[in-house]
Parts: C-alpha cells; structure tokens; sequence
C-alpha cells in the first residue's frame, strides 16, 4: 500500500511524460462525454458508396463456432436468445473483440449467418455502448468493407450504421492516447474515405498517417510501442491499406509511396527479430495467438510486390544474435515512448535463448489486460531474465497500463561479439546496473556488474525456463540436455515455478531458477 506521498510522487511520474495533445485531449473527452457521447444515427439511405477492389487478404482466426458460441482470448461464451453487444464478464478485451467482427474473414464462414450477425449488430444499434467505442469502431470498419468488398454487399442498413459510427470516429479520434490506438483510427478512416468518397475522411486519415508514420516507425523498422505482437498487427493492417489504396486509384497523392517505404522498413525488423521455428519474442505486451504471423505477413506483402529490406537493429533496443546452434535476443534499450508505455514492462536488459530451434530461456508473455495481481506480475522486473535489486522495479510498472519512473540506459557499447550497457533504473536505491553479453559460436557469457557505495544489496539474477526444458541444480550450474549453464561470484542457487503465458488466460507450469548474489555475476551458456 502506497503512502499518500508515494502516490502523488507515482502519478507525478506518469503524467509528466504527456503530450500537451494528449492532456487537453484527456479533458476534452472527459467533459465531452458529461454532455453526451452517443452516436447519432442517419435514417435515410445513403448514396455515394463505392464498389471496392482487393486482392484477397489473410484469413482471420476461427472465433465463431456457430449458433451463437464466440471464443476470444481462450474464453467461451454461447448466446441462446439475442447476442448481447456489451457483454462485460469475460473483461472488456473479450467484448472488444466480440465487436472487432473478425470473425468474418475466418475460414469457412457460412456467408448467411454472417450476414446474420450484421443483422444482429444492426438491431438498435444506439445500445452498442462498447461497440460505439472508437477503437472498436476501428477494426470493425476495416472488417465490415473488406467483407461486403470480398463478397459484393452493398446494403443500405449496414452501410447507414457504418457510415455513423465512422462519423462518430473522425469527431472521437483517439488522441489521448496516440500510439496503435491513433493509427488504426487512421488506417480506417483510410478505408471509410474510399468506401464512401469522402474527402473530409480521407485529408484527417492522410494528415494523421503522415505524421504517426514518420513518429511511431523507428529508423530500423520497428514500432516504438516495442511489442513485436503489435508489430505484427500494425503491419498486417498497413498491408491491408497498401492494397486497398493500390487496387482503387481514387486520389492522386505521395500516401502509397509512403505506405510502402514504411511496410519495407516495419517487415526488415520483423524478419530480424523472428527465431528460425517463426517465434515473435514475447517481450512486453505479446501473446500467442493474437497476431498473423511473419512468415504469412510476408507471403502477403510479396502478393502485393513489397518485398524486405535488411536493416541492422539500432534505436529499437533490442538485438538478435544469430550462430549456427543457437538465437539470443537481447533488450539493451529503453521501455518505450515516454507518451504513452502502457505496453511496456519492467525487463531492461532482459534475454531470450532458442537453442538448436526449440525455445530454452523465455520470456513470460502476456496473459490478461485486466488489473490484477497478474497483471501486475507479468510486467514485473522479477519476471523477465534479467536482474532485481532490493525487490524494487526497474520501471515502475502500475495498474494495468501505466508507468512512473522509469529506466534509462545510458551507456552503450557493442562489436561484432559483444553488447555492454548501463541502466539507472536503481538510482533511486544508489545502484547502477552494468550487463554485458559476449559470445562465439558455441558459448555465451552474461557479465553483470553493480556500481554501489552500499555495503550490502538485495541482488538476484533470474533465468525462465521454457515448460518442455529438464534441468538439474547443481552447487555452482544447472544442467540441461545439450547446454550447461554455469556460475561465478553466486552464494546462493535455487530453483522456483512459474507460469507461461500461452496465450490470454492461458498458462503452463514451468520452472526457473534464480541466483542471488552480491555486486557481481558471471553466466556462462555452453551449448553443445
């Protein structure tokens, strides 16, 4: 429990780093929804709504089981009488996707009955309070025009609803938050202005894709949320908007070259840093199960001619080492944008090791959203594979999307062999962080050292493994199938459990071991 100036002081820290767009948009919106935030909808029938054309796009994931039965996020939920939009119980994520309406572009769906559930959503669509959302009014908009594109639908009642809730959309943009959330309201009112030849839908799409592009795509390709699951869906729905506005020559303008150089750069850093078996790391904000996945976003994007370009990993932070038996993904950057790290976790200088293809030191995953112990944990220091002083947090992770203060690096130094970086997450406890990787072909060595003037610290290093890795403790390393890991300066060796995330609300038991120690570590990974 947090004291009353400890609160202040962690709000003090959250708030600080917020655009001033971001602030008055904040109160904007609070204010705007005292009056009233309902979606107003036109009764007449709309004119002026465009046959589209596409090439077909990737197949969404089976979420609809028929009758009624949805499944997202590893949670089932059959509805015997009417579908109820709202529906709160398995979390608002779970309602968000019920209303993303993915599920039309699963394999297999019978047409009729997804006409049947735009029916369903289309009944007094004033009580789609969740719906009404603009996020989910986002994806939901691409869906719906993909959909009707793929399947030449052009319903007058469908077409009311949608035309209201991207009306509602372009005057409730998402500017209190940015990051994703701003882009997919771009990337679909990109679609709404060719759907329905409107330009006003098109200049505020064109104006905001132009300046969050250039913003939130760093100089080696990756999304500065730094979820390679969100990179991944950031990517597909840029994908899809390279196809729409390729195959409908509607305006005249520079946004497809920009789309394009923007998909080159975001699939180089994907390739990067995807292990051989098609593995994304699962640092920060990332599941299984949620995103497409890079082998099929790339399939995708040389049917639409765009093809990678490899460039080295840089202002991203992390780094793939790439040797014959094994793959090491290191984290030698910063948690995120400032604006806006809801996405981020506590896990500066964190690692992940594939050996001979298979996963061995992994990192947890993300299993809920909702605030929660969980929650709490899964973005904890002690979470991640790298290491915790005094059992404080590197950042200061909170409630289910904020951080406080948080952890710089500010020293950086690599060769073709090494990486050694410094962080100052543990100022506060007057300690400094050194870790440094060093490695050839069948050997890695983790060197961490602690700069401090105290006598005595609270240090422990901690290493995942993954639930299908056997290993036996021994006095000074742990023993695995084909790899040794040993350890210089410890006093103390010790196994402890966890729990995977396999995707949302889904886990796997699985153990790790920890090592304390005092001011320093030295890990060597012997792989055979």
């Amino acid at each position: 429990m947090n004291t009353p100036f400890q609160s202040i002081r962690l709000y003090y820290y959250t708030i600080r780093y917020l655009t001033p767009r971001q602030i008055f948009y904040q109160l904007y919106y609070r204010a705007k929804r005292l009056i009233s935030n309902k979606v107003t909808f036109n009764n007449t029938d709309l004119v002026n709504v465009q046959a589209l054309k596409m090439i077909s796009s990737l197949s969404g994931q089976k979420s609809y089981e028929g009758s009624q039965q949805f499944t997202f996020l590893n949670k089932k939920k059959v509805y015997e009488y009417d579908i109820d939009w709202n529906f709160s119980s398995n979390g608002k994520l779970w309602a968000y996707n019920l209303n993303y309406f993915d599920f039309l572009h699963q394999e297999g769906i019978n047409k009729s009955e997804a006409l049947l559930l735009l029916d369903k959503f289309c009944e007094n669509p004033s009580e789609r309070i969740i719906g009404a959302e603009p996020y989910p009014i986002s994806l939901r908009g691409i869906n719906w025009i993909k959909f009707f594109t793929a399947n030449k639908i052009n319903n007058p009642i469908y077409n009311n609803v949608l035309k209201s809730h991207y009306f509602h959309l372009s005057q409730n943009l998402e500017f209190h938050l940015l990051g994703n959330h701003i882009l997919e309201n771009a990337f679909s009112l990109l679609f709404g202005s060719f759907y329905f030849r409107d330009d006003k839908f098109f200049r505020s799409a064109s104006k905001i894709l132009n300046e969050e592009l250039t913003e939130q795509i760093l100089e080696d390709g990756a999304h500065f949320e730094l979820s390679p699951m969100y990179h991944q869906i950031l990517l597909f729905r840029l994908l899809d908007c390279i196809n729409l506005v390729k195959n409908n020559r509607w305006k005249n303008n520079d946004l497809l070259d920009l789309l394009e150089s923007t998909a080159i750069k975001m699939m180089g850093w994907l390739k990067a840093v995807t292990f051989k078996n098609g593995d994304i790391p699962m640092v920060n904000d990332s599941a299984f199960g949620i995103a497409p996945s890079t082998s099929s976003l790339l399939e995708y994007a040389s049917r639409l001619e765009i093809h990678s370009d490899k460039i080295p990993l840089s202002d991203s932070g992390y780094r793939m080492v790439r040797e014959d038996k094994y793959e090491l993904f290191l984290d030698v950057g910063s948690i995120g944008p400032d604006y806006i790290p809801g996405h981020a976790h506590s896990d500066t200088f964190n690692f992940i090791l594939y050996a001979h293809g298979k996963p061995v030191i992994v990192d947890l995953g993300t299993s809920t959203y909702d605030l929660c112990s969980r929650r709490q944990q899964e973005r904890s220091t002690i979470s991640h594979n790298t290491v915790q002083i005094n059992n404080l947090e590197q950042s200061e992770v909170w409630s289910a999307f904020r951080v406080g203060k948080r952890a710089r690096v500010v020293q950086l130094h690599e060769t073709n062999t090494s990486v050694e970086a410094m962080h100052n997450g543990y100022a506060k406890a007057g300690v400094i962080h050194k870790r440094k990787w060093s490695w050839n072909d069948g050997k890695i060595i983790i060197e961490d050292k602690l700069t401090t003037k105290k006598s005595k610290i609270l240090s422990q290093a901690r290493i995942h493994f993954h639930p299908d890795v056997d290993f036996m403790i021994e006095k000074n390393y742990v023993e695995l199938l084909g790899l040794r890991i040993e350890f210089e300066g410890k006093f103390k060796l010790e196994q402890f459990d966890y729990e995977l995330a396999l995707g949302f609300n889904s886990h796997q038991k699985a153990k790790g071991v920890q090592i304390a120690f005092s001011k320093s570590l030295k890990t060597r990974i012997i792989i055979s």
